[in-house]
C-alpha cells in the first residue's frame, strides 16, 4: 500500500507554501497595508506549523520538498521575523512621543491670596520639529523594504538549495541504476567468456579479464550506494527534515533544454536581484538618515498645561475664593551642541556613501557571477545533448559490433569490455550534464529572481 503525507501536513505545508509566494513572489516593494497583512498571515501559518511526516511518498516530486521547505526552514522563517520586526517597529516610529503627565502635591500648602494650593496637575506634549516624523518612518520604511528584499532573497536560496539536492540525488540514484544494469550485462559477457573457455574456443584470460571489471563494477556500485546516506542528509538538512524520514529516490527531472540569452540575463539579474534591491533599500534609508540628522539641529517645541486645585481662602469676603488655577506653557529645546550635530551628519553621510560602494561592489560580483552561471549552464545544455543525441547512441553502436566481431572470432574480449567501460561512462556522463543543466537553471534563477522564460519559478509566485 502506498504511504500517503498526512492531510494536515498536506494543509498546512501548501498554505504556508501559498504565503510564501504571495510575499516573495513580487520584486516590488509592498505599500504597509499589504505588508503588515501578509506578515500577519504568514506568522499565523508558521505558528501553527504541524510536525514533520513520517516519510514521503514514492510520487514525491519536487515541488512536495519545495513546500515543506518553505514552511519549516529555520533560516527563512528567521528572515521572515526579521522583516515583521522591522515592519513593526515602523508601525510606530513616525509617530509623535508620548505625553508627559505629572502630578504635585503641596506637602505644606501654597498659600495665596484666593486661598492654598494643594495639588497640581501638569499635562506636557513635545512636537520634534517640521519634517523629523516624516524622516525617522522614512528610515523605518526602507529598513523594511531592505528586509523583505533579504526575505526574498532567502526564498530564492533556499529553493535553490533544495532543488539542487534534490537533483544530486537523482543523479546518485541513476548512477546507482546504470550501474547495476552494466552489472548484469557484464555478468553475461563473463558468461559467454566462460562459455568459450569451456569449449577451447577462447583463452583462460578472457574469464580473468571479465571478473576484473565485475570486481571494479561492484566496488563501484558499493561507493555510491554508501553515499545514498550522505546525499539523503543533505536534502533532508536543507529541508529541515528530521533524520528519521525516509526519502523515496527520484526516477525522473523535468528539465527544459532551452538556450539562453547571455546579456537578457545579465540585465534581468541587475534589475531583479532581491541583493541589490535590498542594497538599493539600503541606499534609500541612509538618504533618509540623512535628512533625519539635518533636523538634530533644529530645536522641539513643548506645549503644557497646568492646574492647580486651591482651596477656600481663610479670610472672609475675598475675591475668587478657591478658584483654581489653569496655566498654558510653551518650551522650546536648545540644540547647542554643535560638534555633536556635526557628527550626526558626518556619520549619516559616511553610512550613505557606505551603501553606494557597497552596492556597485554587489553589482560587480553579480555580474561576474551571473557569467560564471550562464557558461555553465550552456556547457551542460551542450554536453547533455551531445552525449543523448550522438555519443551514447555511438557507444551502443560500437558495443554491438564488438561483441558482434568477438562472437565472430575477429576481435578480442578486450575490444568488448572497452565497449561496455565506454558505454558506462556515456550514460553516468548523460545523467551528471542533465542533473547539472537542472542547477544550472535553478541558479540562474536564483540571481535573477523569476523563471528564465520571464514566468514566475516553479509556478508558485505572483
Amino acid at each position: 500500500m502506498r504511504p500517503n503525507k498526512p492531510r494536515g501536513f498536506i494543509k498546512s505545508a501548501s498554505l504556508a507554501f501559498l504565503a510564501v509566494a504571495m510575499i516573495s513572489g513580487s520584486a516590488k516593494a509592498l505599500d504597509q497595508r499589504q505588508t503588515r497583512h501578509l506578515t500577519d498571515s504568514l506568522a499565523t501559518v508558521y505558528e501553527s506549523a504541524g510536525h514533520a511526516p513520517g516519510r514521503f511518498a514514492p510520487d514525491a516530486r519536487l515541488k512536495d520538498y519545495l513546500v515543506y521547505a518553505a514552511k519549516q526552514s529555520p533560516a527563512l522563517k528567521a528572515a521572515f521575523y526579521q522583516w515583521k520586526s522591522v515592519v513593526e517597529r515602523s508601525g510606530y516610529a513616525g509617530t509623535l512621543p508620548d505625553p508627559v503627565f505629572t502630578y504635585t502635591y503641596f506637602i505644606e500648602n501654597v498659600e495665596t491670596r484666593v486661598g492654598p494650593q494643594n495639588q497640581r496637575f501638569k499635562l506636557m506634549q513635545t512636537f520634534p520639529w517640521f519634517g523629523t516624523l516624516s524622516a525617522r518612518k522614512d528610515v523605518t520604511l526602507e529598513a523594511a523594504n531592505a528586509a523583505y528584499q533579504a526575505f526574498r532573497s532567502e526564498k530564492l536560496k533556499l529553493f535553490y538549495q533544495v532543488k539542487s539536492a534534490y537533483y544530486d540525488f537523482y543523479f546518485l540514484g541513476r548512477d546507482i541504476a546504470i550501474t547495476k544494469e552494466n552489472l548484469e550485462l557484464l555478468k553475461f559477457w563473463e558468461s559467454v567468456a566462460r562459455a568459450k573457455y569451456r569449449v577451447a574456443l577462447k583463452q583462460h584470460p578472457d574469464v580473468i579479464k571479465a571478473q576484473v571489471e565485475l570486481v571494479k563494477l561492484e566496488d563501484r556500485l558499493h561507493t555510491a550506494e554508501d553515499m545514498m546516506e550522505p546525499v539523503m542528509a543533505k536534502l533532508r538538512a536543507v529541508t529541515n527534515l528530521p533524520d528519521s524520514v525516509q526519502l523515496p529516490v527520484p526516477t525522473n527531472i523535468e528539465v527544459v533544454e532551452t538556450a539562453v540569452d547571455r546579456d537578457s540575463i545579465v540585465t534581468a539579474a541587475l534589475a531583479n536581484n532581491p541583493d541589490l534591491k535590498s542594497l538599493l533599500s539600503i541606499i534609500d534609508k541612509t538618504t533618509a538618515a540623512k535628512r533625519l540628522a539635518s533636523k538634530m539641529s533644529y530645536p522641539n517645541f513643548t506645549i503644557g498645561v497646568d492646574y492647580i486645585e486651591t482651596g477656600e481662602a481663610r479670610g472672609p469676603g475675598v475675591l475668587d475664593s478657591g478658584e483654581d488655577a489653569w496655566m498654558a506653557s510653551v518650551g522650546v529645546s536648545l540644540p547647542i551642541w554643535f560638534g555633536a550635530n556635526q557628527s550626526r551628519k558626518k556619520e549619516a553621510e559616511a553610512q550613505y556613501r557606505k551603501a553606494r560602494n557597497d552596492y556597485a561592489n554587489a553589482q560587480n560580483h553579480l555580474k561576474a557571477l551571473t557569467e560564471k552561471i550562464v557558461f555553465e549552464y550552456e556547457d551542460a545544455l551542450r554536453k547533455t545533448r551531445l552525449y543523448r543525441d550522438g555519443l551514447i547512441p555511438k557507444a551502443e553502436q560500437s558495443l554491438n559490433t564488438s561483441y558482434t566481431s568477438y562472437q565472430a572470432g575477429e576481435a578480442d574480449f578486450l575490444s568488448v569490455l572497452d565497449a561496455q567501460r565506454q558505454l558506462l561512462d556515456f550514460q553516468l556522463e548523460y545523467e551528471r550534464a542533465k542533473s547539472d543543466l537542472a542547477v544550472s537553471r535553478a541558479e540562474i534563477e536564483m540571481v535573477i529572481g523569476r523563471g528564465l522564460t520571464g514566468t514566475p519559478i516553479e509556478g508558485f509566485e505572483r
